[in-house]
């Protein structure tokens, strides 16, 4: 039953979409007696979200060491190109949604659903507090208060000493990685019922909206939303594209050519992963190192997620721009740091954007309501960001090759 329904797991989300926008119109006062299905569907997407992510990133790291000692100066030109990457991605939606402020003007009701709404107490981000707030002296308090960054954090120190430790560590990695998998055969059950909590969960936004008069204006948001983020993914593939044929001075049209079936497949497929046999044989044909192809691509098919975490922040930006906040600089810097650092994990999780906006949302206290507005939304932007992130590795693979000293 459950495999049936992840089979036809989309095309359930889309029809309860539609559902919950006719019933929201016709029938809104339905929903008064079904939101806690919602609320339900809610609670078990953030049960499993910390064990997940921990795992993940703590797993992902750990394996990484046998590859670090034999590839030193490898690895650090592709960590330093990674690095470089994912910082514009976020800086990019920074600037994007800061320019065109898409979620201004929108009913608040979409995603409060009639609660109230507590802004965060953003105050003045000393850098001293900061940096003791992501090292408290107990991470089960953090995991109990779902605070999630100094979690993140942890979650690297320690999987960057399990890579150290060599041989020493591969236990615990190992329970690491059973505990990935097992958290994410909980994650494929909870994305099982996934349409019934969206059509509880949207339906309600919609009936409120509806209500108010203001269910035009949001639809126009929406996708107001959606047209910004894409421009922000062009511009990121745009600029890497760029660097490519400055440093090989190769034609752009010859070398669109040679990408286009990789940006096919990745769209087709939506995962980066599926992508890298073809990535790889299109890096061989743009004469790429073959060492570094190799090594570069399963890896930044795992942790370079640059469209990702653009997704996030603009995510972030968007809704707390529909509540009416204002966020500091100082505290969207920390919102981009901490999509880099949670972006890490994701490239081994299924269902990446729920599990990372539950992270993101917990930072700026956005209302976990917010994602089923997005997940619909998300099988479509979904199949683009994977086009851009498998893009950028290529890319990436190309820059590092004319750079990489071979030892």
């Amino acid at each position: 039953m459950i495999k049936l329904l992840r089979k036809y797991n989309t095309i359930l989300i889309l029809t309860s979409l539609i559902l919950a926008i006719v019933f929201g119109i016709l029938t809104p006062w339905i929903f008064q007696h079904i939101k806690f299905l919602g609320d339900l569907f809610l609670n078990l997407l953030k049960l499993f979200a910390l064990p997940l992510i921990c795992s993940a990133l703590i797993a992902t790291l750990g394996n990484m060491g046998h590859n670090l000692n034999a590839l030193r100066s490898l690895a650090k030109g592709a960590l330093i190109y990674m690095i470089i990457s994912e910082v514009i991605a976020v800086t990019i939606a920074l600037v994007l949604f800061n320019m065109l402020n898409p979620g201004y003007g929108v009913d608040s009701a979409l995603i409060l659903h009639g609660e109230t709404y507590t802004p965060i107490n953003q105050g003045h981000l000393n850098l001293s507090e900061f940096i003791l707030s992501i090292f408290p002296n107990n991470i089960f308090d953090s995991l109990a208060k779902f605070n999630l960054l100094p979690v993140v954090v942890f979650s690297i120190i320690f999987g960057t000493a399990c890579a150290i430790s060599g041989k020493k560590g591969s236990p615990i990695i190992s329970f690491f990685e059973a505990s990935k998998d097992v958290s994410t055969i909980c994650l494929y059950g909870v994305m099982s019922i996934a349409p019934l909590g969206i059509f509880a969960l949207v339906g309600n936004g919609i009936a409120e909206s509806s209500i108010r008069g203001n269910l035009y204006n949001n639809f126009a948001a929406l996708i107001a939303f959606v047209l910004v983020l894409i421009l922000g993914l062009l511009i990121h593939a745009l600029w890497q594209f760029v660097l490519v044929l400055f440093i090989t001075k190769d034609k752009p049209f010859t070398t669109l050519k040679q990408v286009f079936p990789l940006l096919s497949t990745a769209f087709a497929t939506s995962s980066s992963i599926a992508s890298i046999p073809i990535a790889m044989e299109t890096a061989d044909k743009l004469n790429s190192n073959p060492r570094v192809t190799r090594f570069m691509l399963p890896l930044c098919a795992s942790i370079n997620l640059g469209g990702m975490m653009m997704y996030e922040v603009a995510a972030a930006l968007f809704f707390t721009q529909v509540l009416g906040i204002h966020l500091s600089l100082g505290y969207q810097i920390l919102l981009a740091f901490a999509c880099i650092l949670g972006g890490m994990a994701e490239g081994g999780i299924p269902e990446t954007s729920m599990v990372s906006l539950v992270v993101i949302f917990k930072i700026v206290n956005v209302p976990l309501s917010a994602i089923s507005i997005l997940l619909p939304l998300d099988r479509i932007i979904d199949r683009l960001r994977t086009m851009v992130n498998i893009f950028g590795n290529l890319c990436g693979v190309i820059i590092v090759s004319r750079f990489i000293k071979e030892e």
